[in-house]
């Protein structure tokens, strides 16, 4: 039983990896959506990259400083 296994396994495999690209219409829509629907639960355990990059932040504050210099040159102020 165990080669069977194999082969069919190794056939689920090439079936979804490339079987869009070969098979005809209905079992290649088949095997692109599979394909999808597996990288899309791959990619659910991946972390978000969805985070701002450190000097985004700091190029804010250098604009924001460079501004109230700007407004104020005779008096600087603090902020907190």
């Amino acid at each position: 039983m165990k080669p069977v296994g194999s082969i069919i396994l190794v056939l689920a495999l090439i079936f979804v990896a490339v079987g869009d690209s070969f098979l005809p219409k209905p079992l290649s829509t088949l095997s692109k959506n599979a394909r999808t629907r597996v990288n899309s639960i791959f990619l659910s355990f991946t972390p978000d990259t969805d985070f701002e990059k450190p000097s985004k932040q700091r190029d804010a504050e250098v604009d924001d400083m460079e501004e109230r210099v700007k407004g104020n040159r005779d008096q600087l102020i603090q902020r907190p």
